[in-house]
């Protein structure tokens, strides 16, 4: 999950794999038309924002988070002109499900090896990234003692998202985290297991629609 309130919100044509809302603080424009609401945005689907002030939430398909964003309807209020995250909680208050999903995120797969392989994961954050050379999904797939064919389908069935999409969506936050820690692009780009520098840039600029430097700018005062 990934949460924050940003300023100047502009985005490039862009698609990712996760559910993502959008909550405006003032008149936005999505896709060329107005947005004068909150809105969801279904994974892959290719869009473009241009948002003054707001919150933007991303969550993996098959999370609680994303479950309940699934089921949000098509409208959804602007938002307080506030980046307390309390003031967000309290204005999502007809939305008892998604409240709890933000405060507790848990993903809903069924199998417990999937589990502790995302447990695993999680260590990454907060703390320098574990290398990518440890999650390739061979690698993955014999310390769960499972085929490599039979991993990758359990990921796609369980997460709703490919392996290979969900490991990059998960080092792109740890080297932006990286970053917002006072590393620099070529050591959060080490550390997170892209090439350089430039392919993290254009990883993040795939993803998100803007530069590294354009998107820590807008997103500067979320914590």
């Amino acid at each position: 999950m990934a949460l924050a309130y940003g300023h100047s919100v502009d985005t490039d044509p862009h698609q990712h794999a996760l559910w993502q809302v959008c909550l405006p603080s003032a008149a936005s424009v999505l896709n060329g038309q107005p947005l004068k609401y909150g809105t969801v945005i279904k994974p892959d689907e290719i869009h473009q924002l241009c948002m003054p002030s707001g919150w933007v939430m991303l969550a993996e398909p098959e999370s609680l988070l994303g479950e309940a964003i699934s089921q949000l309807p098509t409208r959804l209020p602007f938002a307080e002109p506030d980046a307390r995250l309390n003031i967000l909680l309290e204005q999502l208050g007809e939305f008892p499900e998604l409240v709890h999903a933000m405060q507790n995120n848990p993903y809903l797969c069924q199998d417990d090896r999937l589990a502790r392989l995302l447990a695993r994961l999680d260590q990454c954050f907060g703390v320098d990234c574990l290398k990518p050379d440890a999650w390739r999904a061979k690698e993955v797939a014999e310390w769960l003692a499972m085929s490599e064919s039979r991993f990758l389908h359990l990921v796609k069935a369980e997460l709703g998202i490919a392996w290979r999409p969900y490991l990059l969506w998960r080092r792109l936050i740890c080297a932006i985290q990286t970053i917002r820690r006072g590393k620099t692009a070529t050591e959060a780009a080490y550390l997170a297991g892209f090439s350089d520098s430039s392919h993290l840039s254009r990883t993040i600029k795939a993803t998100f629609g803007m530069t590294g430097k354009q998107l820590l700018n807008s997103f500067r005062d979320s914590g």
